[in-house]
This record gives structure tokens, C-alpha cells and sequence, in this order.
């Protein structure tokens, strides 16, 4: 009997050790999977290494069971691993109804200014590209779906930030900061001059903030009872001056398109 005992108890402890095993390589994927989010371009093993505190041996046996898997992709000719397409269309399938109802704004709007338009929605780590459309000019911002982007550092997390509540935004803003280029405002009082000051003319720019070269005009998306949206066009710094009226113009009745629309939507179901 005693020995039953004893060998219920290790059968137990190696159960138990099993799944803290593998609850920390998931967890160890996710944290390589997020420091790959941002960075369309992607990231040598190095700095991925570097990004999440793990060894570089830890993190090639890691993408190397993500790649198999289509979770992400060490192509010749690019920069280390970037996002795969699988784990893209996993995320885009939770989006397909909003993105659905956008997308012929989002084209129109693209082809009207020539110049990328975003779509982004909010999560607890900043605003996530949920969809775009490229501009036709040659020289164009590129991004991605499932990109994250710093909510004090560009057009889009502005636009996120006029529809919170002071208090809100504070506390989603505190220890998320960082500089990105030499003309992010990182000082909390000037980020939070953003926060509970939405109105319908308003607009949300961003001028080199998070790469320099690129600007950036966004509005919110108000749809009730919907998550936190807004939309952004992109646009190298050189064509901000003459182009900003006309941006400014084609994305408030892009807005309001999306809005009535989506609200349709909404009404017939």
C-alpha cells in the first residue's frame, strides 16, 4: 500500500512538473510571438533574444517549432523571422466582420489620396492594425495586420486616446512611453492633452513621431456598443504639406461612411 502511495505521488510530481513544462514553452512562444508584432520587417534571433530575456538557443528551438507550424517565417532575403501567415489569417478570422464592412471604405479612401490607409482597433497593449489598403504611389508607408502600435507615438493611438476618459488613459498609458524617434513626446502631461477630447472635427496627427519620414492623420470610429476603432493615413513626411487638406477631407467622409454603415449593419441583424 505504501508503495502505491509513493508511486501515485511521483506519477503526480512528474505530471505536474509536465505541465508547468509545457504552460512555460507556451508561454515562452507567446513572448517570442509578441516581440515579433511589432516589427513588420522582422527581427534577427538575436534581438528577439534580447527583447524577451531568453537564449538565443531557447528562442531558435522556438521559431523553429513556430515556422513548422506556419506561425512564423525565416525566408532567405529577410531580416531574421517575421510574423507567418497562418497566425495572421488565426487573428484575422476573430476580425473578418469589421473588416467586412470597412473595406470598401478603406479602398475608396486609398485610391482617393493615394496614400496606405489603416484600420486599427485597441487592446490591452496599444492599437493593432486589423486591416489596411496600400497606397498607389511608388514611395508608400507599409504596414501590417496584427501590428502594434505605441498609442503615444502615432496618428491612430491619438485618435484611441481622444476616446478615453482621463483616468483611463493615464492608466493605460503608464511605463508605455518609449522614444521612438527625436520628436516623440514621451512627457505624460503632453501625451494625456490627448485624452476625453473627442469632437466631430477633430482630427489626430502624428509628425515623425514613430519613424521618421512618415506622417500620419487619424480619426476615431464611433459605432456604440462596438470595441475602440480608428482610422489612419499614412504618408511620407514629404507629402504632409501639400496633401493634408485633401487627407484630412477624404478621411472625415470615409469616417462617416464606415459609421452610418456599420450601424446599418447593426440595425438589420
Amino acid at each position: 500500500m505504501a508503495s502505491d502511495i509513493l508511486d501515485w505521488q511521483d506519477s503526480t510530481r512528474s505530471v505536474e512538473k509536465g505541465q508547468r513544462n509545457e504552460m512555460q514553452l507556451i508561454a515562452r512562444a507567446a513572448d517570442v510571438l509578441r516581440a515579433l508584432a511589432d516589427q513588420p520587417e522582422g527581427r534577427s534571433l538575436g534581438q528577439i533574444a534580447k527583447v524577451t530575456g531568453l537564449a538565443r538557443s531557447t528562442v531558435q528551438r522556438i521559431i523553429g517549432a513556430l515556422e513548422v507550424e506556419g506561425f512564423v517565417s525565416t525566408k532567405a532575403g529577410q531580416t531574421g523571422a517575421k510574423l507567418g501567415v497562418e497566425l495572421i489569417k488565426l487573428a484575422s478570422s476573430t476580425l473578418n466582420d469589421i473588416r467586412h464592412l470597412c473595406r470598401p471604405s478603406l479602398t475608396k479612401l486609398a485610391l482617393e489620396t493615394g496614400e496606405t490607409v489603416e484600420l486599427t482597433k485597441l487592446n490591452d497593449n496599444g492599437p493593432v492594425v486589423i486591416d489596411f489598403v496600400e497606397g498607389a504611389n511608388v514611395l508608400r508607408v507599409v504596414t501590417m495586420v496584427g501590428r502594434t502600435l505605441p498609442i503615444h507615438a502615432t496618428a491612430a493611438g491619438k485618435a484611441h486616446l481622444m476616446m478615453m476618459k482621463r483616468k483611463q488613459a493615464q492608466e493605460f498609458v503608464f511605463g508605455k512611453l518609449a522614444k521612438h524617434t527625436e520628436y516623440t513626446q514621451t512627457k505624460l502631461t503632453e501625451v494625456m492633452a490627448f485624452a476625453d477630447t473627442y469632437s466631430p472635427f477633430a482630427f489626430a496627427h502624428e509628425r515623425e513621431e514613430f519613424h521618421l519620414g512618415v506622417c500620419a492623420v487619424a480619426v476615431p470610429l464611433i459605432v456604440p456598443g462596438s470595441d475602440s476603432h480608428a482610422l489612419a493615413v499614412s504618408l511620407p513626411a514629404a507629402r504632409m504639406g501639400e496633401k493634408l487638406e485633401l487627407v484630412k477631407e477624404k478621411l472625415r467622409l470615409c469616417q462617416t461612411a464606415i459609421e452610418v454603415h456599420v450601424r446599418e449593419a447593426a440595425m438589420v441583424r
